[in-house]
């Protein structure tokens, strides 16, 4: 199966240690820039509110990180998205970084789909049919 979505990233000096390396943590960061990226390709949000007021949003359940080769300032890092599992209330993304033909790192991070109620607090939700069919339809075009 091939990835979902492909996103680039440029190594900035302020990622980086004492030795050019590419701190550990910027990776989660990277990984949620790029599911970003990859939810306004498909015209979705990561957060907003609907009509009624009700606040959504997709929180972290779980991340994970696997580091294979250092990444250096100034290094393009190509990171690969593939939707590993989706169900009527989560989604998990698979991750791998490159830097050319060099594997760098793999991740994965699982998301719930959650709503706040107005004046109530986070609580789990099914996702909104349009986004979940949407999200399916990428998941069994590559299978």
């Amino acid at each position: 199966m091939g990835p979902h979505f492909v996103s680039r990233h440029r190594v900035e000096f302020f990622e980086t240690d004492l030795a050019g390396i590419v701190h550990f943590a910027n990776y989660y960061r990277f990984m949620e820039q790029a599911e970003h990226q990859f939810f306004r390709s498909l015209d979705l949000k990561i957060h907003g509110a609907r009509p009624d007021g009700t606040v959504y949003g997709w929180p972290r359940v779980s991340a994970t990180c696997s580091f294979k080769s250092p990444a250096y300032y100034e290094d393009e890092l190509e990171i690969s998205l593939t939707i590993m599992r989706l169900t009527r209330r989560s989604l998990t993304i698979g991750y791998d970084f490159r830097r050319n033909e060099v594997a760098v790192a793999s991740g994965e991070m699982k998301t719930a789909y959650c709503i706040i109620p107005a004046g109530s607090k986070l609580e789990s939700a099914e996702i909104p049919d349009d986004c979940f069919n949407q999200l399916n339809g990428l998941l069994s075009s590559c299978i």
